[in-house]
């Protein structure tokens, strides 16, 4: 269970946060909580493009994106790990059948992932849109 006002894991048996002080809310005996925002799935189409075996994936969490991508070598994945307060901008780049999502960070450093469909990218972007004005 989770603090409303700042998401910190609670135990469940606080009558207060100990992060921030506010109040749990206690109806009929039990405690109720608004729980922290769910972490998010996403793989990259093998019709559009993708890989068969190893598809590209996505985690959106509370606090970071996880992308992770088969290496050049076919050997291994790659995973890349951005912190949502170093995210400077996430746009679109739609193809023929596909769309690219490409993410910047500060410091001029780049990531795109590939062929995700334009649905899944335009939720992706919202979400974490979503998750940085919460910061």
């Amino acid at each position: 269970m989770y603090c409303s006002g700042c998401g910190n894991q609670l135990e469940g048996h606080e009558n207060f946060c100990s992060n921030c002080g506010h109040k749990v809310h206690v109806s009929d005996g039990v405690q109720k909580m608004t729980s922290a925002t769910e972490t998010l799935s996403f793989s990259s189409n093998f019709i559009l493009g993708g890989s068969l075996l190893t598809p590209d994936r996505l985690l959106i969490t509370d606090k970071e994106i996880i992308y992770r991508k088969r290496n050049r070598y076919l050997i291994g994945v790659d995973e890349s790990v951005i912190p949502f307060k170093r995210i400077s901008s996430v746009e679109l780049d739609r193809r023929l059948i596909s769309t690219n999502i490409v993410i910047y960070t500060n410091g001029n450093e780049k990531i795109v992932l590939e062929s995700f469909s334009i649905g899944n990218a335009k939720k992706i972007r919202e979400a974490i849109a979503e998750r940085i004005n919460h910061l």
